[in-house]
């Protein structure tokens, strides 16, 4: 920040954030004007982009050094709040990364993403009603990312390797997810020509209910509906105008009950080794029924390690084929499914142009499903948060990778040696783990030791966290009440 912006923006330091989310509007652009001047009014225009602090540098080393501070935009209700709330920040922390923008699905978690349309309920009116040009979510969140770069910040996005169980997308491209077949308590099928039938399905639906839009032209099968058929349209005729919350919504419900009926689901998302092979949870507690009555079943991994995880809610992308007929659910990772990887990365390259982003923190970074661990040879379909990256790293030399990846002993939360992972998909930064140790013990001291070794001899820096929302748990309470004054003071 200049010493005008500093010295506008002082006095709010020392303030608590509730405190400064209660002032209105008019309260915090005047202070802006105080520090920034005429430089506020373009911030202003959501035609406008303000570059970022980092903008112009032709490498992501700066992300290595950065101060970062994450912002669930629930806690603070919408975007606008970003801007009071990072009045109490130091000018130290430089850089703000926001939890997942976009419609959430079934869960209503954030990092269940059910469309790319970014979520209404981070909408201010009160800031349209303020700006009658900032009338749409879009608009105001561009304005906040032109409003923080102003201030000295670069802003990072979530990238999301995965979607809600029936998210628009998978609907839209069930050839882009996993699909099974459950009949009762048991998986049948998990083949590929699943996908089809689930197309077959939807084009069912779609000749029988009519498009939700009426000036859609529809091509003659359901072949060229799924795979040539621009997915704008596609997505408009499915379920209707991006606007239209209330008829996108009903008409993904009729999708789901109609897929729901026949026993095809998309594969849940998993997490640690051996992150593959599936089988039905037949604990009565792991079963729920939603608000239609429909009855859902948990999975299970059959071969569980000890971080295996499945997220029933959520789907991850299929990257790569099946091996033909394994009934292991082996992948073929010499097989990617390039079709689904361009569809992931062109979709984040169009979020980082529209809003102006300048990194990326990459959801479950710590994920590596090769058995064999890293390979030594990497191709391009590597990983799929690298991927994004390089792909935005195209129009965007400066944009950057902080990996969600808790650098645990190889073998543990992911096939092989994570630091080596960390470097094959290039991650600038990584969360590490660190925070859940109190400071001054001796396995804080240890791990501290490590943690400096990596930042001299790997291409990534482990992060020095003083706080994560994944500790936000009882168990964890000793870490919260005991040393973290020294924590808190480097920070």
């Amino acid at each position: 920040m200049s010493k005008k912006s500093t010295a506008g923006l002082s006095a709010f330091y020392a303030s608590m954030p509730e405190t400064l989310l209660q002032h209105p509007i008019e309260f915090v652009v005047q202070t802006l004007e105080i520090a920034y001047g005429s430089e506020l009014y373009a911030a202003f225009d959501p035609d406008v982009q303000i570059p970022g602090p980092n903008a112009f540098k032709k490498d992501t080393q700066w992300l290595k050094t950065a101060n970062t501070v994450g912002i669930n935009v629930r806690t603070i209700q919408n975007f606008w709040n970003i801007i009071p709330y990072s009045f109490s920040l130091p000018a130290a922390q430089n850089a703000i990364h926001i939890l997942p923008l976009w419609e959430p699905g079934v869960v209503a978690s954030l990092y269940g993403p059910s469309t790319w349309q970014v979520n209404p309920e981070f909408y201010n009116p009160e800031l349209a009603n303020a700006f009658s040009h900032l009338n749409t979510v879009e608009k105001q969140l561009k304005v906040v990312v032109n409003i923080l770069h102003l201030m000295g910040r670069s802003v990072g996005m979530d990238v999301v390797p995965h979607t809600d169980r029936f998210s628009e997308m998978a609907l839209a491209n069930p050839r882009y997810f996993e699909w099974l077949l459950r009949r009762n308590d048991v998986i049948e099928r998990h083949d590929s020509a699943l996908a089809e039938w689930v197309e077959n399905l939807l084009w069912e639906f779609l000749i029988e209910n009519g498009c939700a839009q009426n000036d859609i032209d529809l091509p003659n099968n359901s072949l060229d509906f799924f795979t040539q058929y621009p997915e704008n349209k596609r997505l408009k005729a499915l379920f209707g105008a991006p606007e239209d919350y209330g008829l996108r919504l009903y008409r993904r419900k009729k999708m789901i009950r109609l897929l729901y009926a026949e026993g095809l689901e998309t594969a849940p998302a998993t997490m640690g080794p051996p992150y593959r092979g599936l089988e039905v949870d037949p604990s009565p507690e792991a079963r729920t029924t939603d608000e239609d009555g429909l009855i859902w079943l948990d999975y299970r991994i059959q071969k569980p390690e000890p971080f295996s995880r499945v997220f029933g809610p959520l789907s991850r992308y299929k990257l790569w084929e099946t091996h033909a007929n394994s009934s292991e659910w082996a992948l073929d990772f010499a097989k990617p499914n390039v079709p689904a990887w361009e569809y992931v990365c062109s979709h984040y390259l169009e979020i980082q142009k529209q809003y102006n982003f300048d990194f990326m923190r990459g959801d479950m970074s710590h994920v590596q499903m090769r058995p064999e661990g890293v390979p030594a040879q990497r191709d391009q379909y590597y990983d799929l948060l690298g991927a994004v990256k390089c792909e935005i790293q195209k129009h965007q030399p400066s944009f950057g990778y902080f990996a969600e990846s808790f650098l645990a002993p190889p073998g543990v939360m992911a096939y092989g040696d994570e630091c080596d992972h960390l470097e094959a998909c290039f991650a600038d930064s990584t969360l590490g783990d660190l925070q859940s140790e109190t400071v001054g013990t001796a396995h804080f001291v240890k791990q501290f030791a490590q943690y400096t070794h990596w930042l001299q001899t790997r291409r990534f820096a482990p992060c020095f966290t003083l706080m994560t929302a994944d500790k936000d748990d009882p168990r964890f309470d000793e870490y919260y009440l005991n040393g973290n004054e020294l924590r808190y003071f480097i920070g």
